[in-house]
């Protein structure tokens, strides 16, 4: 588990983000602190409009629990094969990925890496 801090250029305001990896398995998804940070410590704010144009295997997003994720590196990745990823693409997958993967510490560690910001509204 790796932990960066983030501070502003004022220095006053500290963000910790927790990036979790998965030992031997880099999708190669990009660190987004700086998609995460937007001024003084708040989320970046993703409309549903925004989520919906990214809906192919190309550029895949998904809201699960108000949380915006950019899941295109995990589509061919996916253990149970590209299909079950690409459902959620430009969707609210919240009750796929609840259904599948409630209580598995794994699968929401993972998802953490691909987050870039939370639903506006």
């Amino acid at each position: 588990m790796r932990l960066r801090r983030t501070l502003t250029a004022s220095g006053t305001t500290a963000a910790l983000l927790l990036a979790v990896g998965c030992a031997g398995n880099d999708t190669g998804a990009p660190e987004q602190a700086e998609q995460l940070q937007t001024g003084e410590g708040t989320k970046k704010q993703v409309t549903m409009a925004e989520v919906q144009q990214n809906d192919s295997t190309d550029s895949c997003w998904t809201v699960i629990e108000n949380i915006v994720y950019d899941i295109t590196a995990w589509v061919d990745q996916h253990p149970g094969g590209p299909d079950r990823i690409e459902q959620l693409c430009g969707t609210d997958g919240t009750e796929s990925f609840t259904d599948q993967h409630s209580g598995a510490s794994g699968p929401q560690s993972r998802l953490a890496e691909f987050q870039i910001g939370q639903l506006a509204g």
